[in-house]
């Protein structure tokens, strides 16, 4: 999977990128105004249409209903940034065409007709938008798309009107969280044109210190314009945890703290029989920073991102599954991580 192969260093703290296109088919009532009816049929008539797309554009696909996809894989789905929450509860009539390394995805018949999604570890933001064109002309070749000269593509939601395009970047940044400025940064990141937000966790608690950088405008901005926004205020934060990493470190007592709560934290994830998944989260945090700074040494650190991934607890359930009871999912968890954090070097 694209997300097996994550690696970082203290100055280079970006997890992954993401670029998705909103369209919608011209002369076509929009998908919050089908009935069950009318959305079935064109889910099933686009994913007819766009059958051969694995031939002509040599990508490994397969298609299917969400709705044929059990409840807990579409929530695992949604763990691993396939999905959104809404899409993954979703019971209106939905399509999906998904390549064998989940790196690309199309969901026909989400918010908008259209959904198209292209990931990639590390930062490749223009490398995702070269993909995502020719899949999207692919599909543009198939049907014409609702556009209009003085506004641009045309969506459901107001807020992706224009380019219909969403730019987005993960880092990995501990030091930044514990900075005193840090939550004033994130409320104030809408006036350089983007938002910030954590990715896990509850209330103003990130677990696993990991936030997303997005555009917040798509209107009378053109793609280039917002990718090179997302990837200058993601330059900036990757510097700033650079700046504290380096402080955090300067002094022998500073290296040797350092070191220590690496090796706490790969003991307790090494070893620990049960673990929620604030615990598990925050330790695999510290882990992948200790990693990245070279303070421990492990096999497979660029597997740890993964590993994030994979326990969060619907991914526990499909892999079991069977239902499982919290109690248990921690224990599966635990056994999960033992199974896969890498030994000691």
């Amino acid at each position: 999977m694209w997300y097996d192969n994550v690696e970082l260093s203290t100055e280079y703290n970006y997890i992954s990128s993401k670029i998705r296109f909103a369209r919608n088919f011209d002369n076509t009532l929009f998908p919050n105004k089908l009935t069950d009816t009318e959305a079935k049929k064109l889910v099933e008539d686009t994913l007819y249409e766009l059958s051969n797309i694995s031939l002509d554009l040599g990508m490994h696909t397969s298609s299917s209903m969400l709705n044929r996809i059990p409840e807990v894989e579409r929530m695992s789905m949604c763990e691993r940034n396939i999905l959104n929450d809404t899409l993954a509860k979703k019971e209106t009539p939905t399509g999906i065409i998904l390549n064998d390394n989940e790196d690309t995805g199309i969901i026909i018949n989400a918010d908008d007709h259209i959904r198209l999604q292209t990931m990639s570890a590390g930062i490749k933001l223009y490398e995702l938008l070269e993909k995502a064109n020719k899949i999207d002309d692919y599909i543009n070749e198939h049907f014409d798309y609702a556009f209009s000269d003085k506004y641009g593509y045309l969506t459901t939601y107001p807020t992706n009107i224009g380019t219909g395009m969403r730019a987005s970047i993960l880092l990995h940044l501990p030091a930044s969280t514990r900075n005193k400025g840090f939550s004033k940064l994130i409320s104030n990141a809408g006036r350089f044109g983007v938002s910030i937000r954590g990715l896990y966790g509850e209330g103003m608690e990130n677990f696993g210190t990991l936030y997303e950088i997005s555009n917040s405008k798509t209107l009378g901005i053109s793609e280039r314009e917002i990718i090179d926004t997302v990837t200058k205020v993601a330059n900036q934060l990757n510097e700033n945890e650079r700046k504290l990493r380096e402080a955090e470190a300067v002094s022998e007592v500073q290296r040797t703290a350092r070191e220590d709560e690496a090796y706490k934290a790969y003991g307790l994830l090494k070893y620990a029989r049960k673990l929620n998944i604030r615990d598990a989260m925050n330790c695999l945090s510290l882990l992948m920073k200790g990693c990245a700074d070279g303070f421990i040494n492990i096999e497979s650190p660029n597997k740890l991102y993964s590993i994030m991934l994979g326990i969060q607890s619907y991914n526990i359930l499909n892999m079991a599954g069977s239902p499982l009871s919290e109690d248990y999912i921690e224990i599966h968890r635990a056994e999960y991580i033992r199974e896969n954090i890498g030994k000691l070097k």
